[in-house]
């Protein structure tokens, strides 16, 4: 081979000449490194929606729900489908034609060992979820299993199967391929790490315009608003994990300190860089998950726990092909609402966070070859996760199919007392209305408003309601009408299942608790050496979350600073301390819940421009390295 030849495939390896300016509209200012659009796009748009978040949350929140009941009754098809294809299409890519294509110049060695590179990536991808869930989500299926019975041991299989299916291949495929595209064409083929250069093949130079500015705005709006509202929703549950270890008071400003210093230790985290911050962070956190885990298998009945592991596996690969493709079209009305409530809204918030997830492992995954990539962002984490959910699940689930072989958990929690009519029954002779109205009963036992006027308790979709008794209307107390005093209660041990469904009340007796973010704590007092793993527990939510808000942060600053892997301090600390303002703000304001459904509605534009990035991905492969393998045929 001539000079010239070898010297151009060299430089094909690593780059397309005709995109090496994909950072220019780089504008530098101090410790501030930006995109001149992107950057103050992004910043703007976001402005924008929290500002209307806090201004009119009730209005925001009713147009995003609507509009997300409407893409899950009409397009929960396309999501189910889109990610089975993304599951064949990340197999396809790690042990296909290219599985031997590696992410950068062929001489590339990864920037982090195995390791280190899984802890990031686990961190980032669901850890948390798999902590907050691991327990909740198996117990909501084998009570209400979909379109069948519950509380019995098939309803127990189904559960882990159908907990499992959520957690497992799935969306880990998503993540894989969404990264596996930043990746190749932003270390092997010389393009700026963002979400414009996986469209080059398809659209070429027009990337580096406002098609690509668009895209680019698009992914630092949904990761931002996608990690803000988890890290609000987050301190609330960290709260009630609190409030369960240490009596700490569930309110607000503990939750608004919460997240600062959530925030605070995110942000040094980011400033010090991946080696020194990040990766340290999601090492320390997965030795903690890990003896948590060690703890409940051996703690607990470990051979009960390896019976599981193997039976749980066989049942998700029994029921995957139909999961995978399960679309409720034969299911009645309760079915199909399992399926929106559950899989469906699962597919949409993985799809809304795959530019975060994506972007981040790509960053890290340098000078791996797709199959190794593959393997480890597929195989590796399923199956922890899949053991994770084995440990914890089972064990709550052994507890009511199984109670004479387990320790139940003899704490007694306060439950909240129902009349008859199934309304809430307040100390002494006062009643609660469904609306929070105070109520008592006359001689012959006729409810009685603060009014004095006559009520009485209907039940449409058996639900209780109070109505004025003579005209039928719904009663609507005034606001110092409003009950705001002690519940009655029965104080009982509960397993749990039990716990989780059980209306449970807080120290005050006020109102009832968060269950699932505690529920997981009742778990372990089942367990010895309660307030250890307690411990453990609460630092492994508190440093997922970090891990969850730093790396974040790197992706939103990686794309406003137009690529750069390593943006400057400046740049950095904007975005990592906006994203805790902005969770602060929504908290207070009541926004919350309609940014986190503005973030699952977003996931179905996201979805097209996924599929598009597929095609362009491929496109790609098929041209640059048919080029290099001609190019070393050409040689011998």
């Amino acid at each position: 081979m001539s000079g010239s030849v070898q010297t151009q495939m060299e430089q094909d390896a690593v780059a397309d000449p005709a995109i090496m300016p994909s950072r220019r509209n780089i504008v530098v200012a101090g410790p501030f490194e930006m995109h001149k659009v992107v950057f103050p796009a992004g910043a703007g748009i976001i402005f924008l929606m929290l500002a209307l978040a806090i201004f009119l949350p009730g209005r925001v929140g009713d147009v995003f729900s609507t509009v997300q009941s409407w893409i899950v009754d009409t397009f929960g098809w396309l999501y189910i489908i889109t990610m089975s294809g993304f599951l064949a299409f990340a197999i396809w890519l790690g042990f296909g034609r290219y599985s031997h294509v590696k992410l950068g110049p062929d001489d590339e060695e990864p920037e982090f060992g195995r390791w280190a590179w899984f802890a990031m990536l686990f961190s980032a991808g669901m850890g948390i979820g798999l902590v907050f869930w691991s327990v909740a989500e198996p117990i909501y299926h084998y009570t209400n299993p979909p379109g069948g019975r519950g509380n019995d041991l098939d309803a127990a299989r189904t559960a882990m199967a159908l907990t499992i299916f959520h957690w497992g291949l799935h969306p880990w495929a998503l993540y894989a391929v969404v990264s596996i595209a930043l990746a190749y064409f932003g270390f092997r083929r010389g393009h700026a790490l963002s979400f414009r250069s996986v469209f080059y093949p398809l659209f070429g130079e027009r990337v580096h315009g406002r098609l690509g500015d668009l895209i680019d705005v698009l992914a630092i709006v949904a990761t931002l608003f996608g990690v803000a509202t988890s890290l609000g929703l987050g301190a609330m549950q960290v709260n009630a994990g609190l409030n369960a270890l240490l009596g700490v008071s569930v309110s607000i400003p503990v939750q608004i300190v919460l997240i600062a210093a959530i925030t605070a230790v995110a942000t040094t985290s980011v400033v010090l860089g991946l080696d020194a911050g990040i990766r340290r962070l999601s090492e320390l956190n997965m030795v903690i998950a890990g003896l948590l885990l060690v703890f409940v298998i051996v703690a607990g009945s470990t051979l009960f726990f390896c019976n599981a592991l193997v039976e749980n596996l066989g049942a998700y690969l029994q029921r995957l092909p139909i999961n995978s493709f399960w679309t409720g079209t034969f299911e009645d009305a309760a079915g199909k609402k399992w399926l929106g409530e559950w899989t469906v809204f699962y597919w949409g918030w993985w799809i809304a966070w795959s530019p975060f997830v994506g972007m981040f492992i790509a960053r890290v995954s340098k000078g791996r070859t797709f199959r190794e990539f593959i393997t480890g962002v597929l195989l590796v984490p399923t199956l922890v996760g899949i053991i994770w959910l084995t440990a914890f699940g089972n064990a709550a689930l052994h507890q009511s199919t199984h109670p004479d072989e387990t320790k139940l958990p003899t704490t007694k929690y306060p439950v909240e007392v129902k009349t008859p009519d199934g309304l809430v029954q307040g100390e002494g002779d006062v009643v609660v209305g469904p609306n929070g109205g105070e109520l008592t009963r006359d001689g012959d036992g006729t409810l009685v408003g603060p009014e004095g006027r006559e009520l009485e308790v209907t039940k449409e979709n058996g639900q209780p309601e109070v109505v004025v008794a003579a005209t039928g209307e719904t009663f609507r107390p005034a606001p110092d009408q409003i009950y705001d005093g002690p519940l009655a209660a029965k104080e009982k041990p509960l397993t749990v299942v039990q716990y989780l469904s059980a209306p449970v009340l807080n120290q005050e007796r006020t109102g009832t608790i968060d269950r699932v973010a505690t529920v997981l704590f009742v778990l372990l007092d089942s367990y010895p050496f309660e307030t250890v793993t307690w411990t453990l527990a609460t630092l492994c939510i508190i440093l997922f979350f970090v891990t969850s808000s730093d790396s974040a942060s790197m992706v939103i600053d990686i794309i406003a600073s137009g690529g750069n892997p390593d943006p400057p301090v400046g740049t950095r600390l904007f975005w990592a301390i906006l994203e805790g303002v902005v969770a602060a703000i929504l908290l207070v304001a009541g926004g919350l819940k309609a940014l986190q459904t503005a973030s699952i509605t977003a996931a179905l534009p996201f979805t097209f421009i996924l599929l598009l990035m597929c095609v362009s991905l491929v496109k790609g492969l098929a041209k640059h390295e048919r080029t290099l393998m001609d190019a070393a045929t050409g040689e011998k």
